[in-house]
C-alpha cells in the first residue's frame, strides 16, 4: 500500500491501492500509469511528467503499464475556521 508524501517505483502489471482525500496529487516521475478511482467513470493513463490532483476522498488504485516510478503527495493543510475570521477581524481593524 502507498502511503501519503512517499514515493514508490511500480512494477509493469503490478497495482497498488491508495486511500486517498481529496486535494491529494498523484505524480509520475518515470514511467506509465493507469490510475481509476472509486465513483469516478473516467480512468486516467498519466506517463512520466504528467500529475492528477484527486478531486474526492475515496480508493485509488494504480497500475503500471510499464516499470514506473510514482509519488504521492497530500494536500497542504487546509486553514482553519479561527484563523479566516481572525484575519477578517485584523483587516477591519486596519480600516477603522
Amino acid at each position: 500500500m502507498l502511503t501519503m508524501n512517499m514515493a514508490r517505483q511500480i512494477s509493469r502489471n503490478q497495482s497498488i491501492s491508495v486511500t486517498a482525500r481529496r486535494g491529494m496529487t498523484v505524480r509520475v516521475a518515470k514511467g506509465r500509469i493507469w490510475l481509476t478511482r472509486d465513483g469516478d467513470i473516467k480512468d486516467y493513463i498519466l506517463n512520466a511528467g504528467d500529475s492528477l490532483e484527486i478531486a474526492a476522498s475515496g480508493r485509488v488504485v494504480i497500475f503500471g503499464l510499464t516499470e514506473a516510478f510514482v509519488q504521492v503527495d497530500t494536500p497542504e493543510r487546509a486553514r482553519g475556521v479561527w484563523a479566516g475570521f481572525f484575519a477578517r477581524l485584523t483587516w477591519m481593524g486596519e480600516r477603522a
